[in-house]
């Protein structure tokens, strides 16, 4: 159709005649369909809306669809106000039926103005539709919580406020955020009490804080004390942080506020002197807040809004303003690692984080005094969930990596092992620094397994002999290089390791293979990587599921552990029978009661075990070093070894004694070791001892999870018998007038 007359006599038949005459006229310097139906909905946006519904097939064959994308956001936005309810109506089909091209600023005004209650409009799945093209949109986010609110769906509200979080952190968009959630029902998560003490106005930073908390599944309870009342709260034997008793406490003091000489320029011995009882304060405020309470506690390092007053000649004739702050943090640190659970934030890095941005705005430093402004508060609030994540048992336990444009540049079956970048010069530097950092995390406790589809002959080649490779074939818990579905070898690896599905992060730079095991997987950790492989490293270091609070000996060797594991497994295929095998191991068992030097390991157990936990009650560090000291309980560890290396500590029980009786509170064991029969050793060791002091009977209880069916026969296996259901927990029962527990024939048993 070359002419708008012709297309008008031949395609907009129909219309009113009046309508098409002016139409003509309108368009007579119109040579294209796109200009014939935008003169149409210049003269009357509704009938252009009716066009476009129903010759949609039409529109599309003869618009190109960026141009009638443009078409449709200006009919929909000419109609925008109309309150006819069948005009409106029309809208929302039209938004709907046009999905795939329609502007997002366009849906989201939509959205806002059509009445929540219009039926069949179709308009919230228009809205996830658009979404899926525009996932961090902001409009559109805001327009899906608006109708979630609207519709009273709290879930969908608290998802979607997250998203919208992530899409725009401004200050004024986590204030909107946190205002709707405070209309809410509780989302269901985990709960997690957070305490903030400062010298300086810090609640901005608990809007942040929320949605970080939110982002790793957590409902979080946030008490901000009242302003630079710190030790106040800390001494106060009824203060409201006392009272609130929290779980993670962030105790920021500006070096400023503590130090008013910082301004100026103080004599080098009066800065010393009061840099040295500003130290004495924080150290006195964390042995105060450790003495009552088992939280964790964070203090913010110092850092001064002051340059140092002597401009570039700082540091020539004494200590620069920089060197005394560093000295300050290091004697901060120095002090605060007396106290287990205290930690020093270091301020520096979370500033080098915001290179270019400054933390200090002067005008609110003087008007609101805020210390911390700008893009660094959501910095701040990420660093603190590095120690919310450890605290509340999130932690997981194997990152698992693809291979091609991961660890290496390039595809190894295509363009082999000698061509694939990796080494010392960019581009491969940047697969070499991720290496060293994956590497680093074998040391503390992190097992590392592949996933890949790969030949595995072209892969294992470069992993054993490129001379740039950084984690060697030994480093690597488990391998799946094969042509498998990425899902179905991640549950392969996690039945390998003896691990929940949830206790792994998949690493991949496809986006499709991400995609995949996040729908197929939901469990697993599947961080988004960027393009550059340079900010890989970054990227996954920031991720707070991979810290820890405490760093175990059997955390240090636990690659070892798996390692020494293979060779079992490899034995095991070529015993005659399973007990030829056990035979074969020479295990042996210590069994003793928790002391300090074991309280690290037996904390990280009842926090991180979940498949044999019999009962699976988290308690905190304090709490188990006061069971320890408690005469009326008794608190077991087992450690255990066997010819190809040690396991370490595994196992541990908790026991309360009242009136004669032994009831087991809790009882569990590291999915290493199942299998072996330490726990039999670990309950016959119990009820000697049981029976030793004067103890009629054992009272076992089982509280049932979703994951911990290998524990469910435990107690009739062992002779109990059932009582009932007691609150939350099934009880069991066995006399002590009976024959004891022994331990399997297989295992040496060294009490001690």
């Amino acid at each position: 159709m070359s002419s708008v007359r012709d297309l008008t006599d031949s395609r907009l038949g129909g219309l009113p005649s009046d309508l098409l005459e002016q139409l003509v006229k309108a368009a007579t310097k119109a040579s294209t369909a796109p200009q014939a139906i935008a003169a149409l909905a210049e003269l009357d946006p509704s009938e252009a809306v009716a066009w476009l519904l129903v010759n949609e097939q039409l529109a599309r064959a003869l618009c190109p669809a960026g141009e009638l994308g443009k078409l449709v956001d200006t009919v929909v936005r000419a109609s925008l106000g109309d309150s006819n309810g069948a005009r409106v109506s029309n809208l929302a089909q039209l938004a709907s039926r046009y999905a795939d091209i329609v502007g997002a600023d366009t849906v989201a005004a939509l959205a806002v103005e059509l009445p929540y209650e219009k039926p069949g409009a179709g308009v919230k799945e228009t809205l996830a539709r658009v979404l899926e093209r525009q996932p961090g949109h902001a409009g559109l986010l805001r327009a899906a919580v608006d109708r979630a609110l609207r519709g009273h769906d709290s879930a969908e509200a608290h998802r979607l406020l997250t998203e919208l979080g992530r899409a725009d952190d401004s200050q004024a968009t986590l204030h909107y955020i946190w205002r709707r959630r405070g209309s809410l029902q509780p989302s269901g998560g985990p709960p997690v009490r957070v305490a903030f003490m400062s010298s300086f106005t810090v609640d901005p930073l608990a809007h942040y804080l929320d949605l970080e908390c939110r982002g790793l599944g957590l409902e979080p309870e946030i008490y901000v004390t009242p302003f630079n009342s710190w030790a106040q709260e800390i001494i106060g034997e009824d203060s409201g942080l006392r009272r609130f008793d929290p779980e993670v406490a962030f105790l920021s003091v500006a070096i400023d506020d503590l130090i008013t000489e910082t301004s100026g320029s103080p004599a080098q011995a009066q800065l010393d002197e009061a840099g040295a009882t500003a130290v004495g304060r924080i150290l006195a405020a964390a042995s105060q807040f450790s003495d009552w309470s088992d939280g964790v506690l964070v203090v913010h390092g110092f850092h001064s809004a002051f340059a140092d007053p002597y401009g570039i000649l700082g540091g020539r004739a004494g200590k620069s303003r920089s060197a005394w702050l560093a000295d300050l943090d290091a004697e901060l640190a120095e002090g605060l690692s007396r106290f287990p659970r205290a930690f020093l934030l270091n301020m520096a890095e979370i500033f080098a984080r915001r290179p270019g941005g400054s933390y200090d705005n002067p005008k609110m430093r003087h008007m609101a005094s805020m210390r911390l402004c700008g893009p660094v508060v959501g910095e701040v609030a990420r660093a603190y969930t590095r120690y919310i994540a450890p605290a509340k048992g999130l932690t997981r336990k194997c990152v698992v990596l693809d291979l091609d444009n991961t660890l290496w540049g390039g595809i190894v079956g295509e363009d082999g092992p000698h061509g694939i970048r990796l080494g010392g010069t960019s581009p491969g530097s940047e697969y070499q620094e991720f290496q060293r950092f994956l590497l680093s995390l074998t040391e503390r406790g992190f097992l590392l397994a592949i996933n890949s589809k790969n030949n595995p002959e072209d892969a294992l080649e470069v992993v054993r002999s490129h001379e740039a490779m950084v984690l060697r074939e030994d480093v690597f818990s488990a391998m799946r290089i094969n042509w498998l579905p990425k899902p179905e070898n991640m549950k392969s690896l996690a039945e390998e390791l003896n691990i929940g599905i949830d206790s792994l992060i998949f690493i991949d730079d496809n986006p499709n293979e991400r995609a995949i095991m996040r729908q197929a997987l939901p469990q697993v950790l599947v961080p988004e990587m960027p393009n550059d492989p340079s900010l890989y490293r970054s990227t996954v270091e920031a991720l707070p599921q991979l810290q820890k609070l405490t760093v175990t000996e059997e955390d240090r060797t636990r690659t070892q552990l798996y390692r020494a594991k293979r060779q079992r497994d490899q034995t095991r295929l070529g015993a005659g029978s399973l007990d030829e095998y056990l035979e074969s191991l020479e295990i042996a068992v210590s069994i003793g009661q928790v002391d300090e030097a074991s309280l690290a390991r037996v904390h990280q157990l009842f926090q991180r075990t979940n498949q044999f936990n019999l009962t699976t009650r988290r308690y905190t560090a304090g709490e188990l070093g006061a069971v320890a000291r408690d005469p009326t309980c008794r608190l077991y560890a087992l450690k255990a070894r066997d010819r190809f290396g040690d396991h370490g500590l595994v196992a541990t029980a908790l026991v309360r004694t009242e009136n004669g009786t032994w009831i087991v509170d809790s009882f569990l064991m590291s999915c290493r070791v199942i299998g072996y029969g330490v726990e039999t050793a670990l309950l016959a060791t119990l009820s000697e001892d049981a029976r030793a002091a004067g103890a009629k009977e054992l009272i076992g209880e089982y509280i049932e999870t979703a994951k911990n069916a290998p524990a469910r026969d435990f107690y009739p296996r062992h002779g109990f018998t059932e009582l009932g259901a007691q609150g939350q927990a099934t009880r069991w029962q066995r006399s002590l007038a009976d024959e004891l527990t022994v331990p399997p024939k297989w295992i040496r048993l060294e009490v001690s």
